[in-house]
């Protein structure tokens, strides 16, 4: 016996009516936030290239980055507005920050794989055990990544280099 996700029936005003979205087109409830406080929010694990990318729109926007260090910076500038900030992943997984983020502007997740990332990191901090870096990061990515999700509106590929992700980035927050 199959069982069905929807139980209920729903009377629907234009059943053949459909809603697309296309390039340049916006959708209502990602412009929300941003038309709200104009901040744009990055997310990622370390060597996903926030910071790069943070600098690279701050060149071409003109808005400030913000860099919050503990929870209550976190909070504070998530409240406020035209910026980009740039959150470690452990201010986005904290209680005090979490439910916050979604809300405080486009959020971006430079989404990359953990070895990838582990190399980078391992080479500009010149790591000298990557596989138990690598190890460290997968964890940390298994805990953060439904955080992630749960408050992103964009999903970029950390694996381009930031300069690549710059000109998508600013289409899609309007610039």
């Amino acid at each position: 016996m199959a069982k069905y996700l929807i139980n209920e029936v729903q009377e629907i005003e234009d059943a053949g009516a459909e809603k697309r979205f296309v390039k340049g087109e916006k959708r209502e409830d990602y412009a929300d936030g941003w038309r709200d406080t104009g901040n744009v929010v990055l997310l990622g694990l370390p060597g996903s290239g926030r910071n790069e990318l943070a600098r690279l729109l701050s060149e071409r926007t003109g808005k400030p980055v913000l860099i919050p260090a503990t929870p209550a910076e976190a909070a504070e500038v998530l409240a406020g507005s035209g910026a980009i900030i740039v959150l470690d992943d452990g201010l986005v997984d904290h209680d005090d920050v979490r439910h916050l983020v979604h809300g405080a502007g486009k959020v971006f997740y430079l989404l990359a794989d953990t070895r990838l990332l582990s190399g980078r990191v391992a080479q500009r901090d010149g790591v000298e055990d990557p596989e138990g870096l690598w190890r460290d990061l997968s964890a940390r990515l298994a805990v953060v990544e439904p955080v992630f999700y749960s408050a992103l509106h964009f999903i970029l590929q950390g694996s381009q280099a930031p300069a690549e992700l710059v000109e998508d980035a600013l289409e899609k927050i309007g610039y």
